[in-house]
């Protein structure tokens, strides 16, 4: 299939397709030109219209063409900014998804959305996914103008309540293994590219776009932007600055401890309460029923990395993980379209999952001295609370019907990705 067939009529005209094609170059160079594709929310969240412009099934041709634009724009991506090897991946494929959005719009333009049907499925969540992720970059400093001050002291004080603070420890065991710094920066950056993933994941089961996956992706994403400025949280990395990961503050100092709302730059985001990072990588695992083996280890394995590397690089507690737990089954619950909010089965893990949620952000904010009572009742909470969040999620129904299958299989396949029986 020619690139772009001249013979095909799109129900445009010539004179308005061609200038439409060079309008969206010139959009295409400013947006190389103006962006920061060092920044991985932009350089992933745009590279991944790469993902999905493969997985539409492009001719030999036009992979062809995507190859040559990709290495160009890339060129121009990274000229005059290039920093080191981890800033140049992130560039990289930045510039292959400028060029996949660009040769996907040109495509559906010039030959019109009927005759592209493949190409137009890729373009329009590829468009949406870059705008919503640009749209965050940018939204998060909002909640630090708003909040001079965070919560960071009472998240840390409900780690230290469990007996150690995990990701000090984690943060000293990574500082001392320097050589998995870049799989750490390169997995918990990728994040937005295991979304796109996801998408790709699904793509040729539907003719039309699968707006059910963008949904509970950025549903999430605006819910749990809401409750940054609720509970405000930095992470360690930036409360406590060079002093994370060497402060050690003993399980009897902490009963001395009285936590109260510390000052962070505003340069530093609050993101911390619930953790969208591990929401995101438990909404990608949950929704990978029905695709390949690999496909759900690979995902499990996103969800164990998120979890080490979100503590050991002092981006967030371990409160903020656990607290993200509840939110994800509330989010899975209420976004699933197989059944209907009526049924017991949705509105109720949709409820319970709310209310976990909430009660943990009660317990953070005024229950530390409760949970230095004994440390077996943080540990309680904390258990129980994961270990409902995960199973009743795994059994939750569908979030779409191509996801569909037998419940329990979400049982099953945790099992036997842990090696169980």
């Amino acid at each position: 299939m020619p690139i772009l067939d001249a013979t095909r009529d799109s129900g445009l005209p010539f004179v308005i397709r061609a200038p439409l094609c060079v309008l969206l170059g010139v959009l295409v160079l400013t947006a190389g030109t103006h962006l920061d594709f060092r920044q991985p929310f932009i350089g992933y969240g745009i590279g991944g219209a790469f993902l999905l412009c493969v997985a539409a099934g492009l001719a030999r041709k036009r992979i062809v063409t995507l190859a040559v634009m990709g290495v160009v724009l890339t060129a121009w991506v990274v000229w005059g900014r290039y920093e080191d090897l981890a800033a140049l991946l992130v560039q990289v494929i930045g510039g292959f998804g400028l060029a996949s959005l660009l040769l996907l719009s040109c495509v559906v333009i010039w030959n019109g959305r009927e005759r592209e049907a493949a190409a137009y499925q890729a373009l329009l969540p590829s468009i949406v996914l870059g705008f919503l992720v640009l749209g965050a970059q940018y939204s998060l400093n909002m909640a630090s103008l708003l909040h001079p001050k965070t919560l960071d002291s009472y998240a840390f004080a409900f780690d230290g309540s469990l007996g150690f603070e995990p990701s000090f420890v984690l943060g000293r065991f990574l500082n001392s293994r320097s050589w998995l710094f870049p799989f750490v920066k390169v997995s918990y950056e990728g994040i937005l590219l295991a979304m796109a993933a996801l998408y790709a994941g699904f793509m040729r089961r539907r003719d039309k776009p699968i707006w059910e996956i963008i949904e509970v992706l950025f549903a999430s994403a605006m819910i749990g932007y809401a409750f940054f400025s609720i509970f405000p949280v930095c992470g360690p990395r930036y409360a406590f600055g060079r002093d994370f990961p060497d402060v050690i503050v003993s399980y009897a100092a902490l009963h001395q401890f009285v936590p109260g709302r510390v000052p962070v730059a505003p340069v530093f985001p609050r993101n911390g309460v619930p953790s969208l990072h591990l929401t995101w990588a438990l909404l990608i695992w949950l929704n990978t029923r029905s695709l390949p083996r690999w496909a759900r280890l690979a995902a499990l394995a996103l969800v164990l990395a998120t979890v080490f590397d979100t503590l050991a690089s002092g981006e967030h507690y371990l409160f903020d993980l656990v607290v993200a737990l509840p939110f994800t089954l509330w989010m899975q619950a209420l976004m699933a379209r197989t059944v209907s909010i009526r049924e017991r089965r949705r509105w109720l893990p949709a409820v319970c999952g709310c209310v976990m949620f909430l009660a943990w952000l009660v317990i953070g904010r005024f229950g530390f001295q409760l949970m230095m009572i004994d440390r077996s009742l943080p540990w309680l909470l904390v258990a129980s609370s994961s270990i409902v969040s995960i199973v009743w999620a795994l059994v939750l129904p569908a979030l779409i019907p191509e996801m569909e299958r037998t419940a329990g299989q979400g049982l099953r396949v945790m099992t036997a990705a842990v090696g169980g029986p």
